[in-house]
């Protein structure tokens, strides 16, 4: 090392330094790594289009089929940064090459990374910003956003009118609310239905946004299923909350298959109806043991004896709890390792929930389709 090289390194910012040349240096590795991905993409680029003429540049051949005509330039962004003016040979008639795509700008892998980061909740604002940091520039523009919807809005299409091919045992359905604007704002509920097949796995079956949840909303939405395939010959039981509108929907499509109203609504039905906040925890610990009892005849057991005590107390509470109790014991005659999956709606309300936080940072949505594609990415479909 010479002096003047040590006299550089003993100085105070030697970290500071050190930190530049360190970019430098993947700086400079970086550009290198383009330089040669710029030039195979243009050998590649000379010898299709060679093949597709029929003749090599200056050469005289019989079988020809057509003639150059110079260069035209245009950049493509990878992964690793952005290769700038590509030389694309130009024919007398036109060529379409296989290595790039018309009118795209960038590679599918980097296309399918900014759909991803829009599925895991990020808004148009934070990719656009997370890959200006990234590539130092913007390669997201409202033209691109807006060109990754309506590729989106196409695929959503086509997953609503799919084929339904998997056999479910156990159907959940539920509904969120969700506000979407349209002349003016308003609340809007998406339907969901949510399945177990009989392998064991679990999956979004459809969902569609409706203005509520009435019988006939719930009608449009299940006769949509049941002709695309979900006739229910191996449904074993349907999980609901008890909303009148789904009930009445269901006895007119499936009348035959058993339904399971969620426990954990009719609890929260009788907190509600709870007058005497004193002994709410002990009625409600009482309950909660009568669905973790391990035979239907303990469970009957434990009704009685929550009767008998507290229906003086509670009277109107206790009644109305009692009454229909059977439509939510019916996981008893399931198998036994399926009752904390079957028993409540928590399979489908936990993916609701993911579907909520990813909804924060859009807050109101333009029109129904903005928010039907939105949840399509979030449900990584």
């Amino acid at each position: 090392m010479s002096s003047i090289q040590e006299l550089y390194l003993n100085g105070k910012d030697l970290d500071e330094r050190v930190r530049e040349w360190r970019r430098m240096f993947f700086m400079e590795m970086e550009e290198e790594h383009l330089r040669s991905a710029k030039k195979q993409v243009e050998e590649m680029l000379k010898q299709d289009f060679a093949q597709a003429i029929g003749a090599e540049r200056y050469e005289r051949t019989q079988k020809r089929k057509g003639y150059r005509g110079g260069y035209r330039y245009r950049d493509l962004m990878i992964w690793s940064g952005n290769i700038r003016r590509i030389k694309v040979p130009k024919g007398e008639k036109g060529y379409k090459f296989w290595l790039l795509e018309p009118y795209k700008r960038r590679v599918e892998k980097l296309s399918n990374a900014m759909y991803r980061a829009f599925i895991y909740g990020m808004s148009d604002r934070k990719v656009s910003k997370y890959f200006k940091e990234l590539y130092g520039e913007e390669i997201l523009t409202a033209q691109g956003v807006s060109y990754l919807y309506k590729k989106m809005t196409e695929n959503v299409g086509s997953y609503h009118r799919r084929k339904i091919k998997g056999e479910y045992k156990y159907l959940y359905l539920d509904g969120m609310v969700q506000s979407v604007r349209g002349a003016i704002r308003r609340q809007r509920t998406i339907l969901v239905a949510y399945g177990i097949r009989i392998d064991g796995k679990k999956e979004v079956i459809d969902y569609r946004v409706e203005t509520g949840e009435s019988a006939s909303a719930w009608a449009r939405f299940l006769q949509s299923l049941y002709e695309r395939g979900l006739g229910g010959k191996n449904l074993k039981l349907i999980i609901h909350d008890g909303c009148p509108g789904l009930i009445d929907a269901l006895k007119w499509l499936w009348p035959d298959v058993k339904t399971q109203l969620c426990y954990i609504h009719r609890m929260r039905n009788l907190s509600k109806r709870l007058k005497n906040r004193y002994i709410r925890s002990k009625i409600m610990r009482e309950v909660s043991r009568i669905y973790y009892a391990k035979t239907k005849e303990e469970a009957y057991r434990k009704i009685r004896q929550l009767e008998s005590r507290w229906k003086v107390c509670e009277p109107n509470a206790i009644r109305l709890f009692v009454k229909n109790i059977e439509s939510s014991l019916v996981y008893f005659g399931f198998p036994k390792e399926d009752w904390d999956t079957i028993k409540s709606t928590n399979l489908l309300e936990r993916h609701l929930e993911e579907w909520r936080r990813r909804m924060i940072p859009m807050r109101c949505f333009t029109n129904p389709l903005s928010c039907e594609s939105h949840l399509w990415f979030s449900s990584g479909i």
